[in-house]
């Protein structure tokens, strides 16, 4: 561990913890600060620019823990989507979707954060080479999974456009295709009409199919409502104030 990561360990312990020991419960608030803190002492230099960290492990007294228990699941995926925020904002790269976790630890003290902040791939292995691109925009498009797809599947694209914003354009070729807000879909929207998981691009039969996962805004296709439906080359998809045109490559 570095001076600086030692002065800041000092210095947390100095002004946070005794919030803890005094019987104050810890705030979601407190949990994105220190997230924060440790995307910032753990960032490294690479050819794609600053990396950051993509996992973290929040570790905390079994008390404050179960102050979030009742609504960890959405918690743990705001804390994500608020490190995709900060990526944005910062130009700071991220290898995979980021993960956040919060785990119960007798041996930290209440009111105490540890955090385990690790670059990961999307199969949760340690990364130390990335070749990924900084996240500049506000759609964030991962990588899908390589699985075996027809030509004309491999061919399809996604141009993601919200609130116009220059569109993102997304490769397709994987055989499920998830859009939403959350930090655990495929496509990656910023959008507050957009629901967390919105919908999602099915391939059946060599083709894509466009499915609503009964999200509360609905979804149109060529200006039409629909719940599901086959896409071509052209269609438009339109998820609250985001657009979202599938076309084949030639």
């Amino acid at each position: 561990m570095g001076i600086l990561q030692r002065v800041e360990g000092f210095l947390e312990h100095l002004f946070e913890a005794p919030a803890g020991r005094l019987g104050a419960s810890l705030q979601p608030v407190s949990l994105a600060k220190r997230i924060e803190r440790a995307m910032d002492t753990n960032k490294s230099f690479g050819d794609v620019g600053v990396i950051v960290p993509n996992q973290y492990v929040l570790h905390l007294n079994p008390t404050d823990f179960a102050s979030f228990e009742s609504y960890r699941a959405a918690l743990e995926d705001d804390l994500a989507h608020g490190v995709l925020t900060r990526a944005r904002h910062e130009r700071y790269t991220l290898v995979a979707r980021p993960r956040v976790h919060l785990n119960a630890d007798r041996g930290i003290r209440r009111g105490d954060i540890r955090i385990a902040a690790r670059v990961v791939d999307e199969a949760g292995e340690r990364r130390h080479r990335e070749p990924s691109a900084p996240v500049t925009s506000d759609t964030v498009v991962l990588s899908t999974r390589e699985d075996a797809a027809p030509d004309s599947a491999r061919r399809a694209y996604l141009l993601v456009a919200t609130q116009g914003q220059d569109p993102v354009q997304f490769d397709l070729g994987g055989p499920l295709i998830t859009i939403g807000r959350a930090s655990d879909n495929d496509v990656i929207v910023d959008d507050p009409m957009v629901s967390r998981h919105h919908c999602q691009l099915k391939l059946q039969h060599g083709a894509y199919g466009f499915v609503d996962l009964g999200s509360r805004n609905g979804s149109m296709v060529n200006g039409q409502p629909v719940q599901e439906v086959a896409l071509g080359p052209g269609d438009v998809i339109q998820v609250g104030s985001t657009t979202i045109e599938f076309g084949i490559h030639g």
